[in-house]
């Protein structure tokens, strides 16, 4: 069919013809051509042709690493949007240069133990217990940044694209995160006051939820980094505490597409936290009206 049948038909073929030029040029960058990412989404601006290429990752995966660099090296693209914004952007290029310590609690979840009214080694005591659902949850929605971060800075510097800090700053969501959440709401969730409801859940998917062995969190996170098992965490975490899934997805989710739409021009490879990646979606098709400029690539 003709690709000027219908709108939408020629919405498709647009798409189809940025993910040839990707496909080609993905081909051409390596001689061994490394795999689509398993969670990418090619997202097309309808009204000036600008394309983003939106790579969702796990932030203490390996393979997210690897992606993102083969993901940039293959677009080249002409800027790469980081879930960072400039204080952990500069704390991450300081730990790059080995001038920071990057083990222990994360300085976010530090501060918002103790705004809370927590004593000191609270955090502490939680994580040698092994009860990290809280830090775990930080990690998921990209307030712990990982290693496709770092790689994200230095893909951008080697080919010189234009670098996007695309979060919003951490002291607001800290501030948000202070609204909506209580000391007795994470006592709550350590203690498995908020434990995984299994209803509606694909039965495949609860399988695989009951093989991860959490002492081995980066095996755990590539046994559950699919779109589905994502989804299945947010949800219960939008249940039980609705507020906190508001300031630490939804409003973020606002700030990174309105910085997609407006900061970002030419061709852009995305870097975000998976938990992101159906609200950034959502929100790009609405700014197209409704009907198209996404296309889910894997």
């Amino acid at each position: 069919r003709s690709c000027r049948d219908s709108r939408t038909g020629a919405m498709a073929c647009v798409a189809r013809r940025g993910l040839a030029r990707w496909a080609r040029s993905f081909a051409a960058g390596t001689s061994s051509t490394p795999p689509v990412p398993e969670t990418m989404s090619y997202l097309r601006n309808l009204r000036n042709g600008d394309e983003v290429y939106l790579v969702g990752t796990a932030h203490i995966s390996r393979k997210s690493a690897d992606e993102v660099r083969n993901v940039i090296r293959s677009v080249r693209p002409d800027t790469v949007f980081l879930e960072l914004c400039d204080a952990r952007a500069a704390a991450m290029r300081r730990s790059m240069s080995g001038k920071s310590d990057e083990g222990g609690i994360p300085e976010p979840l530090r501060q918002l133990l103790s705004a809370l009214g927590a004593p000191g080694d609270l955090g502490e005591k939680m994580l040698g217990a092994g009860l990290k659902t809280v830090y775990n949850m930080f990690r998921m929605s990209g307030m712990d940044p990982g290693k496709e971060f770092k790689v994200g800075i230095e893909e951008s510097d080697r080919i010189g694209a234009r670098l996007v800090l695309g979060d919003r700053s951490q002291d607001l969501t800290l501030r948000a995160l202070r609204d909506a959440i209580t000391l007795p709401d994470i006592l709550r969730m350590i203690t498995g006051g908020g434990s995984m409801q299994w209803r509606d859940v694909d039965p495949q998917l609860v399988e695989r939820f009951k093989r991860v062995d959490w002492n081995d969190p980066e095996s755990a996170v590539e046994l559950l980094k699919t779109r589905e098992a994502v989804r299945a965490l947010t949800g219960q975490m939008r249940r039980e505490f609705p507020r906190v899934a508001s300031a630490m997805l939804d409003q973020r989710d606002d700030h990174m597409t309105d910085g997609l739409l407006n900061k970002c021009s030419g061709r852009t490879v995305a870097v975000v936290g998976m938990a992101h990646m159906d609200g950034i979606e959502s929100r790009w098709r609405d700014a197209m009206g409704g009907d198209g400029g996404v296309t889910l690539i894997s």
